[in-house]
């Protein structure tokens, strides 16, 4: 799958590549890629121990331009990251969170009263009010001096950011993204792909 996530981001302009892998998947990932000459792009490898996404980031801070778009590798879309790219820039956001507002929840959830009356049930439903992160995200340079080792991107540099009042957007889309870390959406993403090869290209 991921030769999908590489077309994707070469489609939007994207073709200089940073791999972060842990020094135990590093030699996989490149026996697989190589340099990526082959997909029409140029791959780089951050190699560390499994120090948290913020850690691994920061760790391939010699890498990395004044600003760069973290794609987590097990997710897929066909998100528009090009206009994200735009939003981004005329919000001069210091980072910019890609946000669904079409992604199912995976539980049914209910409304009950105080005495334990149910009045309101759905099944798995979409709540637009909560948009749900996509595992894309468009940072600047400075986001790195928040990245520590051992800590996350999602759980503690963006909360930081916004306890100091930072510049920071959300790109709302209705495009959702599936998640191949699950047997379950690798299943969903297999059969979209078979249906249409080009859908998240």
């Amino acid at each position: 799958m991921i030769e999908y996530v590489i077309d994707y981001l070469k489609n939007h302009g994207i073709t200089e590549l940073v791999m972060l892998v842990s020094d135990k998947e590093a030699q996989l990932v490149q026996n697989q890629l190589s340099d990526g000459e082959r997909f029409g792009v140029r791959v780089e490898y951050s190699v560390a121990e499994r120090i948290g996404t913020a850690g691994a980031l920061r760790a391939a801070e010699d890498l990395l331009g004044d600003r760069f778009v973290v794609y987590y590798g097990d997710i897929l879309t066909n998100m528009d990251l090009g206009a994200m790219i735009q939003f981004h820039d005329s919000r001069e956001s210091l980072c910019t969170l890609a946000l669904s507002t079409s992604v199912p929840i995976e539980y049914g959830i209910a409304r009950v009263e105080k005495d334990g009356r149910v009045v309101y049930f759905e099944e798995k439903p979409i709540l637009k009010e909560y948009p749900v992160s996509m595992g894309i995200d468009i940072l600047e340079r400075e986001v790195l001096s928040y990245c520590e080792p051992n800590k996350d991107i999602a759980q503690d540099v963006i909360p930081r950011l916004l306890s100091e009042k930072k510049a920071v957007f959300a790109y709302l889309t209705e495009k959702r993204h599936y998640d191949i870390g699950t047997f379950k959406s690798l299943e969903e993403v297999r059969q979209l792909a078979e249906n249409d090869g080009s859908i998240f290209r």
